[in-house]
């Protein structure tokens, strides 16, 4: 799956990591030279500490990490990636912006990053200070506690954020929430929330037939909403497989979406809510061992050669998150 960067544009005790998993033959050219990994995290203690109100502890994952990880999706040197705040550091995104300022000064000019932040006490010079090292956007994460979210609420923090980050070229609202909570652009990560056969409650329910999925759609193609192929493991349950009950979405969603359509890995792989909640927050909880090269030869199969390949030279990256890169490839 290609996606246009230009369309995306606009709109202690620690354990590693586990290495990457590699494939044989050319698992190195998965991803091109223009390729952009949009959704990553830097978790780093000698960096900054993790929130107390903090529903999990994850392990150790540095930038160095990352950007091995990186090299071990593509012969070129990586770089082109989009820092993402994860919900243990809270609002605190001192990690985030190290991390992008590293990215700069090491020459990686394409480093972007989406942050977290109390919208009603953060200031104005405050935001400018993130945009001008490369933060584009704001999050709004809803699931990193299993717990079910408020829909007035979320409804008022997005109509809040996006009143402070209008004057700012090129940000957007990033929403992690559940399917069915779907005036303002967001990014829908991981699938928008939609679920796989093997993690619908109802298995004989076709997945492009879940509750949400139309909506999400029409969101889509009105411009409203760009939709994160992320994260897949969360959706379904079938590693084994490569999570192919995920097919027939992301099938659908290339077919009538494709400009409106991300990639990213999701790396470092953290666990579920959920099973933070019932862990406790103050026990280390190590990543999933992921095979990233396997998630992408199946997403290039299941949206097929000319919608992988395709650019759309229409658009004007000016518009968005400034990242002069044309295109998003997986």
């Amino acid at each position: 799956m290609v996606v246009t960067e230009k369309s995306y544009a606009r709109q202690a005790g620690y354990v590693s990591p586990p290495q990457p998993v590699s494939a044989p033959g050319n698992a190195h050219h998965v991803l091109s030279a223009d390729a952009w990994d949009t959704h990553v995290h830097v978790f780093d203690s000698s960096i900054g500490p993790f929130a107390p109100s903090r529903a999990y502890t994850p392990a150790q994952a540095t930038l160095d990490q990352l950007l091995s990880f990186g090299s071990s999706l593509t012969t070129h040197k990586p770089g082109n990636v989009v820092l993402v705040q994860p919900s243990p550091y809270g609002s605190d995104n001192t990690v985030l912006l190290e991390s992008l300022k590293a990215l700069h000064n090491a020459g990686a000019h394409y480093a972007r990053g989406i942050a977290v932040a109390d919208i009603n006490e953060i200031s104005d010079d405050e935001l400018q200070s993130m945009h001008d090292v490369g933060v584009r956007g704001l999050r709004v994460n809803t699931q990193a506690d299993g717990r079910s979210a408020d829909v007035e609420a979320l409804r008022d923090v997005v109509v809040r954020t996006a009143s402070r980050i209008r004057h700012l070229s090129g940000w957007k609202i990033q929403l992690f929430c559940a399917a069915s909570v779907w005036d303002v652009e967001v990014i829908a990560d991981h699938m928008g929330g939609l679920r796989g056969s093997s993690k619908l409650d109802d298995s004989h329910l076709h997945q492009t037939k879940q509750p949400g999925f139309d909506s999400l759609v029409t969101l889509a193609k009105q411009s409203k909403v760009y939709i994160k192929i992320s994260a897949l493991y969360r959706s379904s349950s079938r590693a084994g497989t490569g999570y192919d009950d995920l097919e027939p979405i992301v099938r659908a969603l290339a077919e009538a979406v494709q400009d409106r359509l991300v990639w990213a890995s999701d790396w470092p792989h953290t666990g579920e809510g959920a099973d933070g909640a019932e862990r406790g927050r103050s026990a280390v909880e190590s990543f999933r061992v992921i095979d990233d090269v396997r998630i992408c030869r199946n997403l290039r199969a299941w949206t097929g050669e000319e919608t992988w390949l395709n650019q759309d030279d229409d658009d004007d990256p000016e518009e968005d998150l400034h990242i002069d890169n044309e295109t998003i490839q997986c």
